[in-house]
C-alpha cells in the first residue's frame, strides 16, 4: 500500500460523503427559523413538501450535482479497486480515479456556481456542497501523483 493511495481514498470518501449529505438535506437556503429549502424539498414550520415547478437553474444544479455524485462514486470505487489490482484491462485504476475526481469537482463547481447566482441566505447544506468541490480536486491530484509514482 502506498500513502498517496490511502490519502486519495480517504479524501475521496470524505468529499463524496459531504456531497451526498449536501444533496440529501434541506438546508441550502435558510430564512429565519421557519423556512428552509433544499434541492428537492421546501419546509415551512416543520411541514415539508416537494418543490413545485423548479426553475431551470435549480434543475441544472440538480443535474450537475448528480453528475458529480456519479463521478465521485466512480472515483471512490476505482481507488478501492486499486488496492486489489492496478489496472482494468490496460487502463490504470488510479488514472481513472484521478479523471473521475476531476470531473466530479468540476461538475460540483458548476452546480454550486449556478445555485449561488440565484439565491442568498445560504445554509449548512450549501456549505457542504462547496466544501466537496476542493476535496474532489485534491483527490484528483493525489490519485494522479499516485498513478505517476506507480507507473514507473
Amino acid at each position: 500500500m502506498h500513502i498517496l493511495q490511502i490519502c486519495a481514498t480517504v479524501c475521496c470518501f470524505a468529499s463524496l460523503l459531504l456531497l451526498l449529505i449536501s444533496l440529501g438535506t434541506d438546508y441550502w437556503v435558510v430564512v429565519g427559523s421557519k423556512l428552509n429549502t433544499g434541492l428537492w424539498k421546501q419546509c415551512v414550520s416543520s411541514t415539508c413538501s416537494e418543490i413545485q415547478n423548479p426553475s431551470d437553474k435549480l434543475n441544472a444544479t440538480r443535474a450537475f450535482m448528480i453528475l458529480g455524485m456519479i463521478a465521485g462514486a466512480v472515483s471512490l470505487f476505482s481507488l478501492l479497486a486499486s488496492y486489489f489490482r492496478t489496472h482494468l484491462h490496460s487502463f490504470s485504476l488510479a488514472k481513472l480515479a484521478a479523471i473521475s475526481s476531476l470531473f466530479a469537482g468540476l461538475a460540483v463547481m458548476i452546480a454550486m456556481s449556478i445555485y449561488t447566482s440565484e439565491n442568498s441566505n445560504y445554509g449548512w447544506s450549501f456549505g457542504l456542497g462547496w466544501a466537496s468541490f476542493p476535496l474532489f480536486l485534491i483527490t484528483s491530484g493525489l490519485a494522479y501523483v499516485f498513478h505517476t509514482s506507480t507507473a514507473n
